[in-house]
């Protein structure tokens, strides 16, 4: 495991400066009301650490801290790590869990990591201007230069493998969203990736993504996620219930979100909290209950989910045993980062997650599929049942 893993999964546990939770009872003593309160009860410590730990999973904030994340993204090193709030920005050093206020403007969407120094921030614009802003700012040297972009709402920025390059998806003239580059050392702006105007044709493009170590791009037109390679367009793979893709640096793993299957938002409970008799009187008093109440009431959610697509044995694994969104491969091998919603299909306090998947998918790809894994299936369909153990089994990713 390599050093900066080491230090950020020691150090970087208990953040400081971000408050703990503090929910409280707003309603009555009717059967309804304490149902709602069960559902907002206050935030445990303890019960995190716990199903964290059980499922191999480290947080990278308080558990009980106000982590309301607008978005995060971690440096190249692993160490530095920015987040976003609501109303503020700031990076965290994990080495010594010191947390600094971005000396900018709060960016309107997420940022790009160029390098360990250099972070590209999409600001809104200036002053008595009319044009959005990309700025390069160089946290060593604490240097800022600022491109306007001839577009609106800039969304998916993604490093190009260079230092002065960034791309990202705006809205051009027609309000249609499309690829650009801006390019920090010629002050340029252009769009990117043209083949793809023509494979999109009257489709909205959405959530874009870029991993420079392959050339691969990455986005969904409104039914499907589609991979292709950068230079030209080829397709790779085309994948249905899902919304984002995003390709391991080195080609075999590609995670793809998409929302799970409804669950009820009262009366959660995590998987060793009851026995299976009893957890099922208790989903079936539960949901009694919920059809007795006004159509105003939530009655399910969807909990976001994380798939897992292996291209060596061309299978895509759900992870069941965690539900959350914004993945990201952390910069170490096979380490995933994403912000967590919730375990066992509990909902939790969100929090920013790692985990190794690395066993997981090894023994996966085996056919022996661990706790909190299972085979992917279509929605409405059974799940799918394990694989049966080649003769032969794949080999596995590098240490």
């Amino acid at each position: 495991m390599p050093r900066s893993l080491n230090t950020l999964l020691a150090a970087a546990l208990l953040a400081p400066g971000l408050v703990a939770c503090d929910r409280d009872d707003l309603y009555g003593g009717s059967r309804f009301s304490e149902n709602v309160y069960d559902a907002y009860s206050e935030c445990s410590e303890a019960e995190i650490r716990f199903l964290a730990g059980k499922h191999n999973m480290q947080m990278v904030f308080d558990n009980c801290g106000s982590n309301n994340f607008v978005n995060y993204a971690w440096a190249p090193d692993g160490i530095q790590i920015y987040f976003q709030l609501p109303m503020s920005a700031h990076v965290m050093n994990a080495e010594d869990k010191t947390i600094g206020t971005m000396p900018t403007e709060v960016p309107t969407t997420g940022i790009a990591w160029l390098a360990r120094d250099l972070m590209v921030l999409p600001l809104s614009p200036a002053e008595g201007a009319e044009q959005p802003r990309l700025v390069l700012f160089n946290r060593v040297q604490a240097s800022i230069k600022t491109l306007e972009v001839p577009a609106t709402e800039l969304h998916d920025l993604y490093p190009t493998g260079s230092r002065d390059k960034v791309y990202f998806t705006a809205l051009d003239e027609n309000h249609e969203r499309r690829v650009w580059m801006a390019d920090f050392t010629n002050d340029a702006v252009t769009r990117a990736f043209p083949w793809l105007d023509d494979v999109l044709g009257t489709r909205a493009l959405s959530n874009f993504t870029y991993t420079p170590e392959l050339d691969i791009v990455t986005w969904h037109d409104g039914e499907t996620v589609n991979v292709a390679k950068g230079a030209d367009g080829e397709r790779l793979h085309t994948f249905t219930d899902a919304t984002r893709a995003i390709v391991h640096p080195e080609g075999r793993y590609i995670a793809l979100e998409t929302m799970g299957d409804p669950i009820s938002p009262f009366d959660q409970r995590s998987w060793d909290e009851l026995s299976d008799e009893a957890r099922e009187r208790e989903q079936r008093r539960s949901q009694e209950w919920l059809d007795r109440q006004p159509d105003w009431v939530m009655k399910k959610v969807e909990p976001p989910v994380i798939d897992i697509y292996d291209g060596e044995v061309d299978k895509r694994f759900r992870f069941t045993g965690f539900y959350g969104d914004r993945f990201q491969w952390y910069p170490s091998p096979y380490y995933a980062s994403f912000v967590m919603w919730g375990i066992e299909g509990k909902e939790l306090n969100k929090n920013v997650a790692l985990t190794n998947l690395h066993e997981r998918l090894r023994m996966a790809a085996k056919g022996d599929i661990p706790l909190g894994v299972e085979l992917w299936a279509p929605k409405g369909a059974a799940p799918a049942e394990p694989a049966p153990a080649e003769p032969a089994a794949p080999a596995a990713p590098p240490e």
